[in-house]
């Protein structure tokens, strides 16, 4: 980012130390050794480093932005987690920056990369990248990082419980007298899929665990696995899934649930079940992470709207 007098993707190159460390001393930041600290310092001292004031506000050298990374908000919750966040966030007077990755892995990054020279105080994240490179770069920012939708292995992550949420889904179904279940999966290639991984993984377990028949299909072959001599229900990871498939449901007397709850089926009066997860909650957590430093990471609370699907 460039300051009065010198960049500070020059002190990095300067201090062989990256540009999420410069930033993590030049702020007066955690996670920095003394001496590292000592160093970049001195180098900024000398080529006249100077903080563009314009860049942040006053409080306490902050921006008061909170950077948001999705997919895009074609997808209802998205939207809805979105509208969350920046209503917190406004009530902590922070404002939001929202961009779309479309799921693409080299734009995340670019996205990222702005809001940082944006001197975001902190990011929320729908990762389409994985991988220990990837976390290594989130780490490197300095800043506070959540994770929805997806999870990495060492960033924070807010959502519901996939295994048990799905686990409960299942038995939910099957206690109904369903005989058949049929899960109808996203495509998992091209991004991280961690959600629906676990999801889909979850259902596999619990369906042997209850000896039970089942198929696992796309979108386009859904109805190709419907046996119509038993009675079938459909278990798709996401609403708007469900609600493409319901009217193979309703053609093969067939039960129906979807995941997320989102306001769609509201507005419309679909009679589908949802699995819903409490997002005003995990909103609240994600500003209050990122703006005062409070860590609640335990799962985010859910529970079946029922509305007679199944």
């Amino acid at each position: 980012m460039r300051r009065n007098g010198i960049s500070t993707t020059r002190i990095a190159e300067i201090c062989g130390v990256s540009q999420g460390t410069v930033d993590r001393a030049l702020n007066n930041r955690k996670g920095i050794s003394s001496k590292t600290k000592e160093k970049i310092l001195a180098v900024a001292k000398e080529y006249g480093y100077r903080p563009n004031i314009h860049a942040r506000c006053i409080a306490g050298g902050k921006s008061m932005l909170i950077g948001v990374v999705v997919f895009d908000l074609n997808n209802q919750y998205f939207s809805d987690i979105v509208t969350s966040i920046q209503r917190h966030s406004s009530l902590k007077n922070y404002a939001t920056v929202i961009m779309f990755t479309d799921k693409e892995r080299r734009k995340e990054i670019e996205c990222i990369n702005r809001l940082y020279h944006m001197s975001v105080d902190g990011m929320v994240i729908c990762p389409c990248g994985q991988g220990e490179e990837y976390e290594n770069y989130l780490l490197s920012l300095g800043i506070p990082i959540v994770t929805i939708g997806n999870r990495l292995n060492r960033i924070p992550y807010i959502g519901i419980d996939n295994t048990l949420s799905m686990q409960e889904t299942v038995e939910y179904v099957l206690d109904r007298g369903y005989q058949r279940l049929i899960y109808v999966k996203p495509d998992l290639q091209e991004k991280n899929a961690s959600a629906q991984i676990e999801r889909l993984d979850s259902f596999y377990q619990t369906c042997k665990k209850r000896n039970t028949e089942y198929a696992v299909t796309d979108i386009l072959h859904a109805e190709d696995n419907i046996r119509p001599q038993k009675r079938n229900a459909l278990i798709c990871p996401t609403d708007l899934y469900a609600m493409r498939l319901m009217h193979l449901a309703k053609k093969y007397h067939a039960g129906i649930i979807g995941f997320d709850n989102v306001r769609l089926i509201e507005e419309l009066s679909l009679p589908l079940d949802s699995v819903a997860y409490d997002i005003d909650t995990a909103a609240k957590r994600i500003v209050g992470y990122i703006v005062e430093g409070i860590s609640v990471f335990t799962p985010v609370r859910y529970q079946l709207v029922k509305r007679g699907s199944v």
